[in-house]
């Protein structure tokens, strides 16, 4: 345990003993001011001081005893050593108390009181019980505190780890994908194969820099795109019509970096296939506190035996993790369009 957990534990359980304990004077006193002499309320004060202050002490030396023995053990055998410890406790605390009383001239003999020793054991023994009570509840309810916060901990880093196994698994297939265009282009123009390096780079960039996955602006997401799509547009010339409408309260809005990303090239893979040029559509909105994406091609759906290839089952995955219940991804095909859409409520 790092050492200042351990200090702030040590803290709570003597802040609880001096709260508790101080409580518990005021408890008695307050309870016997009934039945004592008008004059003699000061000396029932002491005597109510004296005995949390012996409270204070055998609690602090069972809390010692309890830590070295009562260790993964089962409520019964918890039970019975609360139980029993409290009992000679109690007789202890009993004969202490009596010891200090003569000690100090307030009683003449230490047998005086002697005949009040099962009374007096069984009273402090019920108030050892119940400290014990409260110790191992507290003990059981920190234990459930960190056992749950472990739990967060470990389910966020799956959750992270999940993201980032996701994220890197999509991002080569760009990275290749665009190598291949600018490779297709060195030969035929080295004009235009310089102007999809500097597309590239700028790619590159954002690559590597926007390292929060959940974490980006729309706008920058949009960037990237842009320079994703100007090297497959240098590729395809005239063979690829791209469009952007995007509202400007829309870039605002924070999302997981590259989600759009396979959205784009999904539409440019499968839209090559049919006829051209390819209609590329990329819609941005706000409504009602709600993100509506949408990447449009022309032509036909074509979709694999599981229905979505790796690049979209992975958007839909990340949606998932990061907006549970709060999110849409969907594709369609409608009116010679095959249209991907994602919708995230705020």
């Amino acid at each position: 345990m790092p050492e200042h957990r351990w200090k702030l534990q040590l803290l709570s359980f003597w802040s609880l003993q001096v709260i508790g304990w101080s409580l518990y004077a005021v408890a008695m006193y307050v309870t016997f001011l009934t039945v004592a002499a008008p004059g003699a309320l000061v000396r029932l004060l002491w005597i109510k001081l004296f005995r949390a202050a012996f409270g204070f002490a055998f609690t602090s030396l069972l809390r010692l005893f309890y830590r070295k023995v009562v260790r993964q053990r089962s409520l019964t055998f918890i039970g019975w050593t609360a139980a029993i410890s409290s009992v000679i406790g109690g007789a202890l605390w009993t004969l202490a108390e009596n010891g200090f009383w003569t000690w100090i001239g307030y009683r003449s003999s230490f047998w005086d009181a002697m005949d009040r020793l099962p009374r007096n054991t069984l009273d402090y023994g019920l108030t050892l019980l119940a400290w014990s009570a409260l110790y191992f509840g507290i003990k059981y309810w920190q234990a459930w505190e960190a056992e749950r916060e472990r739990t967060l901990q470990a389910h966020a880093l799956a959750q992270r780890a999940q993201l980032e196994m996701l994220r890197y698994q999509l991002n080569p297939h760009f990275l290749f994908n665009a190598l291949n265009s600018i490779r297709a282009s060195i030969d035929e123009d080295k004009a235009r194969a310089k102007r999809m390096v500097t597309e590239f780079s700028e790619f590159l960039r954002y690559s590597l820099t926007s390292s929060d996955a959940a974490n980006i602006s729309l706008r920058e997401e949009l960037a990237a795109i842009r320079n994703y799509l100007a090297i497959e547009q240098i590729r395809f010339e005239d063979k690829l019509d791209v469009q952007f409408e995007i509202e400007p309260t829309a870039e605002e809005v924070r999302i997981p970096g590259f989600l759009i990303h396979p959205l784009v090239e999904n539409a440019i893979e499968h839209g090559m296939n049919g006829e051209a040029p390819l209609r590329l559509h990329i819609a941005a909105r706000v409504n009602d506190g709600e993100l509506h994406i949408e990447v449009a091609n022309s032509g036909h759906w074509h979709a694999n035996g599981n229905g979505i290839g790796i690049g979209l089952h992975n958007v839909e995955q990340r949606l998932q993790q990061l907006f549970p219940d709060r999110s849409h991804f969907a594709i369609a095909e409608t009116d010679g369009w095959v249209r991907a859409t994602i919708e995230i409520q705020a």
